[in-house]
């Protein structure tokens, strides 16, 4: 009972911290190691080999569980009719419906000759985009999964945690320790930004949102703008930005607020 009682202060005080920065807030009792939000609005919850999905309203409208594949290393969801899991310790991507349905069988990486791949995203292109970190390779493959193109990077210390595609003409990784590097879709490196973040970044467009020092930031590297949108509660471990809206996850509950 007294753990009970911890557990539910702890709800509360996580929520009440967000509050006050907001006029509206709903909050999803769900531990999760990874979030994510599709472009229509639903929020996604990694809890260890278990996704689960979530209306905007914080209604649960489906689960998948798939415990022979280990538990899931990270989730694209841009596509919210073909949302990517990857599960790096067996090698493995496997395409889920909107249902989470699983489409096909899941692509075997290691069949494939990729055993050191440790970050994977989709394009809209609908290609798989891979990050080989034993030889610093960006791998792309196409529609049927044959590898299309292998670009080699000779970055220094260069250890990502992060790779995203962004609308067909970007791809980004982010390196806690140097900054977020950028790519055009073929793989080609660009420029490199020194926003240094213990948390995933997150770039939409043209703004990258960030986190330090308990604050999330907005930072459009065109116009060089910056803006201290708002402070976080100290227990925050993950933060996206939807349209007006911050969600935010202490690993046991999950936030949804309106963004002033």
């Amino acid at each position: 009972m007294k753990n009970l009682g911890i557990f539910i202060l702890m709800i509360l005080c996580f929520a009440c911290n967000v509050c006050a920065q907001t006029d509206e807030s709903l909050v999803i009792e769900q531990t999760a190691q990874i979030i994510a939000v599709d472009p229509q609005g639903n929020i996604y919850a990694v809890d260890n080999a278990s996704l689960y999905k979530y209306a905007p309203n914080g209604t649960l409208l489906y689960s998948y569980t798939q415990n022979l594949d280990g538990n899931i290393t990270s989730i694209d969801v841009d596509n919210p009719l073909k949302i990517m899991l990857f599960y790096r310790d067996a090698g493995n991507i496997l395409f889920l419906n909107d249902k989470l349905s699983p489409i096909g069988d899941a692509i075997d990486l290691f069949a494939k000759g990729l055993t050191t791949i440790n970050l994977a995203t989709y394009s809209t292109k609908n290609q798989i985009i891979l990050y080989d970190e034993a030889n610093t390779d960006l791998i792309i493959l196409d529609f049927y999964f044959n590898e299309k193109e292998r670009i080699h990077y000779n970055f220094n210390d260069f250890n990502p945690v992060i790779l995203k595609d962004i609308n067909e003409q970007k791809i980004y990784m982010q390196d806690q320790q140097n900054g977020i590097y950028f790519f055009d879709s073929f793989g080609t490196y660009d420029k490199s930004i020194a926003i240094l973040s213990g948390f995933p970044v997150q770039v939409s467009k043209d703004v990258i949102f960030f986190v330090k020092n308990n604050q999330l930031y907005s930072y459009n590297y065109l116009n060089l703008e910056a803006h201290t949108l708002t402070d976080l509660p100290e227990e925050t471990q993950q933060v996206l930005v939807y349209q007006n809206k911050i969600i935010l996850s202490n690993g046991k509950i999950i936030s949804i607020n309106k963004l002033k």
